[in-house]
């Protein structure tokens, strides 16, 4: 397994889309550019989910814990059903925004309404919500089932016909059945 994640961090660091020295994401990323996000987004036909959290915040550090660092290092969601990134509002360092400006993370939030930590959003590569928000934590066990559902939501909204399954455990098994497809076909 380990070696398959080389060649495919090799793989992906020759086909531009990683830096040469970038490892595959093995925890949610930081968001630092959205608008180079966003152009990938447009790109790829993918949402945006962003994840405002805080370092201080119990919840936001469940959440990443549980579901969104698995769900980046699993290979199963970044690049082909979202683009995941985290925003720590209580960062210093500016982001660059929508049209390519700094922006203070927090400021960002603020004016988004999603200050409110963990709060999850939903973007297009406009840089329009394209599903509910998702502020708080209910159920820790049904986030990925709330994650997928909005996901759909953003597809529709997006006007694409890509639609994923209602869990986690459902993407994968369509995933493998995919790449077995894709192999038997080559």
């Amino acid at each position: 397994m380990k070696r398959l994640l080389t060649y495919v961090g090799i793989f992906l660091a020759l086909s531009g889309s990683l830096p040469t020295n970038a490892q595959p994401a093995t925890s949610m990323q930081e968001l630092r550019n959205l608008q180079e996000l966003s152009a990938q987004a447009r790109l790829n036909k993918l949402p945006i989910m962003l994840m405002f959290g805080a370092e201080w915040c119990e919840y936001c550090e469940l959440l990443r814990e549980e579901v969104l660092d698995p769900m980046a290092a699993g290979g199963l969601y970044e690049g082909k059903v979202v683009l995941m990134r985290h925003v720590g509002v209580d960062e210093p360092d500016p982001l660059i925004d929508w049209e390519g400006k700094p922006i203070q993370k927090s400021r960002w939030a603020y004016r988004l309404d999603a200050d409110l930590t963990p709060t999850i959003l939903f973007f297009d590569g406009q840089g329009k919500e394209v599903a509910p928000r998702i502020v708080g934590i209910a159920e820790i066990t049904l986030f990925t089932n709330v994650i997928h559902r909005n996901l759909n939501i953003a597809y529709r909204n997006m006007g694409l016909d890509k639609r994923i399954p209602p869990t986690a455990e459902l993407l994968e098994i369509q995933q493998t059945k995919q790449n077995l497809n894709r192999e038997s076909n080559e």
